[in-house]
């Protein structure tokens, strides 16, 4: 066996979870989870929209009815408990890998970055309620 320690790749990332439930359009129809993603669904977030104050955002997660990961843009609104958290998940990390956004890394600043930003998303999530 090497000699060398192997580590396991990870990032510091944004997570969240779908909103059990919210209102769509001008009939303010009340819809659970949202199109892509089942209620709960955990996702992992990129604010690299940030101009219109983060309404949409990237996220990563597994959709209502496949088994393979997807990047998609949806609006903040239908993501709630927001949290920092390592990302270890080959499948998700190769995402990250593959997208044409950047996404943070595994160094003390890329914690602080998210970090800074949760007080921010929670209380925003919670306003829209």
């Amino acid at each position: 066996m090497n000699s060398e320690t192997v580590q396991q790749e990870w990032r510091w990332c944004l997570v969240g979870n779908i909103a059990e439930e919210h209102e769509y359009g001008e009939e303010h129809i009340i819809l659970k989870g949202n199109k892509q993603f089942r209620p709960w669904a955990k996702v992992f977030i990129n604010l690299v929209y940030g101009g219109m104050a983060h309404e949409d955002i990237v996220v990563i997660g597994l959709p209502r009815h496949c088994s393979k990961y997807i990047e998609v843009v949806i609006r903040r609104k239908c993501v709630c408990n927001f949290r920092v958290q390592k990302v270890f998940k080959p499948a998700v990390l190769n995402k990250m890998k593959a997208s044409k956004f950047e996404w943070w890394d595994s160094t003390d600043e890329a914690h602080d970055e998210i970090a800074g930003y949760l007080d921010w998303l929670n209380k925003s999530a919670e306003n829209k309620k």
